[in-house]
């Protein structure tokens, strides 16, 4: 039966509150847990990837199962690459993946193609400065290893190369996300990214941004002997996403495309100039993909087969379930 009207609200509202309790109390266990970091960054990241690997699928069930988003896949079909494959290739352990930036939500794109590669809680990603002093949510981000940028590279720098050194020391798998255009794509940062590029001779994009190669370019350089690959995602929705609360409610639900391509660290450049071009490269792969996607309604006429399915998570919900009673139950005891 499909709820509607005043009880979809209800539930809505009571779940909402849930992941958000659960987010809280994730933040509480962190922060105690912030001690073990002056003994063992290790032991720490360990405990952060763990709370993660239990968390975040909450956000993927309300967006993708709750809110109604459909995601589209295409591309590489990655599962061959992944632990379990027939082909024994194994696991990617570590990876950098970039996404084209078109709206707020983009970054719970990277959480669904980790939960389908089985490292949701391994995800990393560079987020804007500002978010870090948002209440309960920037101090579990940054415990989580998310790096926080300016987006000014003489600013950035000295916080970039560190989060390299902790992401090679931690001895903990990563997925860093980024962002290479560094801004989101719209009508007036694309007219300003075409009269930086005729100005230096770059490539001219209608439907993305240029890339801002050097902190791409820094990751590849810092992190080549530790990575497995490269994950390509070039997004495009079909209509434009609901607010973020209304994002998980399913009333204006959105379809997402997203193509996924596949590179091996073994066959990106090695010297700082070509791995430029390369991502210009990228870049321009994308401009016509979505022009593409613009006057069909799609990438391929084959997509890929990468569910998302709750039941996988049943333990985490029933553990997260006794968590949040028995936090509630506490505080009402000692409170009120």
């Amino acid at each position: 039966m499909k709820l509607t009207g005043l009880p979809r609200a209800i539930i809505y509202g009571l779940y909402l509150f849930f992941i958000f309790t659960c987010i809280a109390i994730s933040d509480v266990i962190m922060t105690l847990s912030i001690p073990v970091l002056f003994f063992s960054r290790s032991i720490f990241r360990k405990i952060t990837n763990s709370i993660a690997s239990f968390g975040w699928p909450l956000f993927t069930f309300a967006f993708e199962t709750f809110g109604r988003n459909k995601i589209v896949w295409s591309g590489e079909p990655i599962h061959e690459y992944q632990e379990g494959s027939s082909k024994g290739l194994g696991r990617d352990r570590n990876a950098l993946v970039t996404i084209n930036h078109t709206y707020y939500c983009d970054w719970l794109l990277s959480f669904s193609l980790g939960e389908r590669c089985g490292r949701i809680g391994n995800i990393k990603i560079a987020m804007k400065d500002v978010i870090k002093y948002i209440p309960f949510v920037g101090v579990g981000i940054w415990a989580m290893g998310f790096i926080f940028l300016s987006r000014k590279w003489q600013d950035d720098q000295k916080k970039i190369n560190q989060a390299y050194s902790h992401l090679k020391t931690d001895g903990e798998p990563f997925w860093f996300v980024t962002h290479p255009e560094g801004s989101r794509v719209n009508a007036t940062n694309v007219k300003k990214s075409q009269e930086f590029a005729k100005e230096r001779g770059l490539p001219i994009l209608n439907n993305v941004l240029l890339p801002r190669v050097k902190g791409f370019t820094s990751s590849v350089l810092a992190l080549r002997d530790n990575l497995d690959a490269v994950y390509d995602l070039t997004v495009a929705y079909k209509k434009r996403p609901a607010g973020f609360l209304a994002l998980f409610f399913g009333s204006r639900p959105t379809e997402i495309h997203v193509h996924l391509k596949r590179f091996p660290i073994q066959s990106l450049p090695t010297e700082e100039k070509h791995i430029e071009q390369w991502l210009y490269q990228r870049s321009k792969e994308k401009d016509i993909l979505i022009q593409q996607f613009k006057d069909k309604g799609y990438f391929s006429e084959k997509p890929l087969d990468l569910p998302f399915n709750p039941k996988n998570y049943l333990i985490n919900f029933l553990v997260w379930l006794l968590i949040f009673s028995l936090s509630i139950y506490s505080f009402y005891y000692l409170f009120i």
